[in-house]
């Protein structure tokens, strides 16, 4: 790292929008067990991070960088804006990598970071207008996730699949990013709790209330 300590930002490249989670009973396990090893290969890329290794910074951002600027965009839509708040993130990070500590989920870390990043930038840069910052914050009313990570299995027919995107546009916002988190960011109720500031309890009900929204909505 030089002198200026600057951040050596990599973008990746972009990644498509049309991704669909696969949700198949019969490789749940062998997804869970994938899951929690590249946890512990970020979590060691972290603590190499903290040593001051530039390396192990770029194998964070090249992992992160895209799944960052997708969540971020869709509170404020804005790429520009996004992509700048990611690269802050990280820069705040490399400069207090001897301070901060080695998160459980470095994945949840990195997308509570960016959710408040993007949120706190927008209003102070009076991106969006709100009396209130933690209100703006958790009140999801700017919200708009995209249905094109439908829960649904690759193998099902446009038909199935238009039906499912209608029915997730009709839940409330808070729903579908609690959805979006556990099933196409593949995060536990503990880490969306992190993200969205709300206990685990509430992760819960928003998953229970979510499901049964989407089920009175396909019929």
């Amino acid at each position: 790292m030089t002198q200026a300590q600057t951040c050596p930002i990599i973008v990746p490249q972009r990644v498509p929008n049309n991704a669909i989670v696969h949700q198949n009973k019969t490789n749940a396990h062998s997804m869970k067990s994938s899951i929690s090893q590249s946890n512990k290969d970020d979590i060691q890329s972290w603590i190499a991070l903290k040593d001051g290794s530039e390396a192990a910074l770029s194998t964070l951002i090249n992992r992160f960088f895209n799944v960052m600027k997708n969540y971020g965009y869709s509170f404020i839509p804005d790429e520009d804006f996004v992509k700048d708040c990611v690269q802050e993130v990280f820069i705040e990070i490399w400069k207090r990598r001897e301070r901060v500590s080695v998160p459980s989920s470095v994945k949840a870390y990195l997308l509570s970071s960016i959710r408040k990043k993007v949120v706190r930038d927008a209003f102070r840069q009076k991106i969006l207008k709100d009396n209130n910052e933690h209100t703006l914050e958790n009140s999801m009313q700017y919200v708009d996730f995209s249905v094109e990570w439908s829960i649904i299995e690759q193998e099902k027919t446009d038909e199935i699949s238009t039906k499912v995107q209608k029915s997730m546009h009709k839940l409330p916002k808070r729903q579908r990013e609690v959805l979006y988190l556990q099933y196409y960011q593949n995060l536990s109720r503990d880490e969306i709790s992190e993200i969205m500031d709300i206990n685990v309890q509430s992760v819960s009900n928003l998953l229970q209330n979510a499901f049964k929204s989407f089920r009175e909505n396909w019929v």
